[in-house]
């Protein structure tokens, strides 16, 4: 199967975060395109020389099928070479025995790209702070010899990843190395727990700590110490020793049995330069057990069931290399952020806000900023959002085999709880100053339409009966322009063709309730939405 891809297809793997949510630019007219006919957010597809797609799947019948599918969209290819003729793509949920109304094509032209604009950066790889440390990172697993297993296509057999070192994180190394005396020196935990982070076999889901299932997971041993060798002013050179123990029995899409443990013993040498690390050199040793979709039993037809992850059963040695350096110039821009490593990906922070409504605005980045959180404050706030995932990913597990008006039921329901429960717990962490711009944030996301359902707003803004009557009028005006495509969307219907049309009937149903404001009231609303915060989305 290698051998076909490589020999007859350009390989290439797609940030899945760009796909469902693409950049305002030429590149994103593909990513839109491609993820116009997605069945999933996930998934295989294959597209011609003008970015119109061939076909999608999710999964396989079994293992010649993966053959037949490249046969086959080689034939379409033949076909449908370009964009001289319409492309009709074809959409499976197992091929070829599953497979969903074909998509029509969106008539369409896409640009054609040879490089990103000169003094822009790639989308799946945007700009880093001068300073910061691109690191990679090999592991194998070993057979009982110590010597690594033959079989390094396997992800439990063979891991390569990269990750960055921000530059408050080396200032914060930088200054627990200055306050060292002759002896060895314990390492900041916010950098030694990013590189046991990194250091396991398998998918993304069998992460064992920050696990995307919403699971913190247990860090039983995080201690690194270093000791300055040489007598060089600058750079210096230190030394590291380590052991770390991670385990996680709560992760994503994990069953009955599911577990994850990895304990390491490490070495190494790092290089620092004044607050900034020129060189990074790691190894780690030692054992390592994961169990994976334990449940579903030996499997002989991987294929099937390829968005869930085979089955893994693994108890041997591992053994970890890292090395990292400064990147590149090609790699930095001058305004670009530091960003250092979180447990939950800001893409995730945003559908929880999405899902659970404005309070849980506090989770992102960008508020956290404003508000001017203290460290302490962050910490407990991360502590809740892992908390939060895990809750939100079992409602959601619970709620998979309930009809419609029963799931819309009880999510109502527990999306007010949840709101009380955030809001309380705010109100006793934030100062007051913090907790009222964090409402102004709010009122900015719900914009006008806090009006139709938030009793303080009315009343603030002394809101007449009449003028609320004509509120309600407004909104059985426009929910009845809203139902068709609520009722696409939940058939299947294609996103990123119903999400503009909504869009556009809230930013009119948003004029017809700006319209019945007296200018004064006006003046008081913009007053109460304070400084604008731009959040990207």
């Amino acid at each position: 199967m290698i051998k076909r891809v490589n020999a007859d297809f350009i390989p290439v793997a797609l940030k899945a975060a760009l796909v469902n949510r693409p950049p305002d630019d030429d590149e994103g007219l593909l990513y839109r395109e491609i993820g116009r006919s997605k069945p999933a957010p996930q998934g295989i597809c294959v597209v011609n020389s003008a970015g119109k797609v061939l076909n999608w799947t999710l999964m396989f019948d079994d293992d010649k099928s993966l053959i037949a599918f490249f046969d086959h969209v080689q034939e379409r290819f033949a076909k449908y070479p370009d964009a001289t003729k319409p492309v009709t793509t074809e959409v499976h949920e197992k091929f070829p025995s599953q497979k969903r109304k074909d998509m029509e094509d969106s008539g369409e032209v896409l640009p054609v790209l040879d490089r990103h604009p000169e003094g822009k950066h790639c989308p799946a790889g945007p700009p880093l702070r001068k300073g910061t440390v691109a690191v990679r990172l090999f592991g194998r697993s070993l057979d009982k010899d110590g010597k690594p297993v033959a079989d390094n296509v396997r992800q439990e057999n063979y891991i390569e990843d990269r990750f960055n070192i921000a530059v408050k994180t080396q200032e914060k190394l930088a200054k627990a190395l200055a306050e060292a005396g002759k002896g060895p020196v314990k390492l900041p935990l916010e950098l030694t727990r990013q590189w046991v982070k990194q250091a396991y076999m398998g998918v993304l889901d069998v992460q064992p700590l920050d696990n995307p299932g919403g699971s913190n997971g247990e860090l039983k041993k995080c201690d690194f110490w270093a000791q300055r060798v040489g007598n060089a002013k600058a750079p210096t050179q230190w030394c590291i020793e380590g052991e770390s123990d991670a385990f996680i029995d709560m992760m994503a899409n994990a069953g009955p049995g599911d577990l994850h443990e990895i304990k390491l013993t490490w070495h190494g040498f790092v290089e620092m330069d004044g607050n900034r690390m020129t060189r990074l050199l790691l190894s780690a040793d030692g054992m390592e057990k994961l169990k994976f979709n334990s449940a579903r039993g030996k499997d002989d037809n991987e294929v099937a069931s390829l968005p869930g992850g085979h089955r893994i059963d693994m108890a041997c040695g591992v053994r970890y290399g890292i090395l990292g350096e400064p990147a590149g110039p090609d790699n930095v821009a001058a305004d670009a952020p530091d960003t250092p490593q979180l447990g939950v990906p800001e893409d995730a922070r945003r559908q929880i806000t999405e899902t659970l409504g404005p309070p849980f605005l506090v989770f992102r980045d960008q508020v956290q900023e404003e508000l001017k959180l203290s460290d302490e404050q962050k910490k407990k706030l991360e502590k809740r959002l892992q908390d939060t995932v895990q809750d939100t990913m079992q409602l959601f597990q619970k709620l998979a085999d309930k009809e419609p008006e029963e799931r819309e039921k009880e999510l109502h329901a527990y999306v007010e709880k949840a709101q009380e429960n955030l809001t309380a717990f705010l109100q006793g962490l934030l100062q007051e100053e913090q907790f009222k711009r964090l409402r102004q944030v709010m009122l900015q996301r719900d914009r006008l339409f806090a009006l139709l359902g938030n009793a303080e707003i009315t009343k603030a803004l002394e809101i007449t009966d009449k003028q609320r009557q004509q509120f309600v009028e407004v909104a059985q005006e426009f929910q009845k322009k809203f139902e068709p495509l609520m009722k696409e969307a939940q058939k299947g219907g294609n996103p990123q063709e119903i999400g503009p049309k909504i869009r556009k009937i809230r930013k009119e149903q948003e004029e017809r309730i700006e319209a019945l404001l007296s200018n004064a009231q006006k003046k008081q609303w913009k007053e109460m939405l304070g400084k604008p915060l731009d959040l990207g989305d």
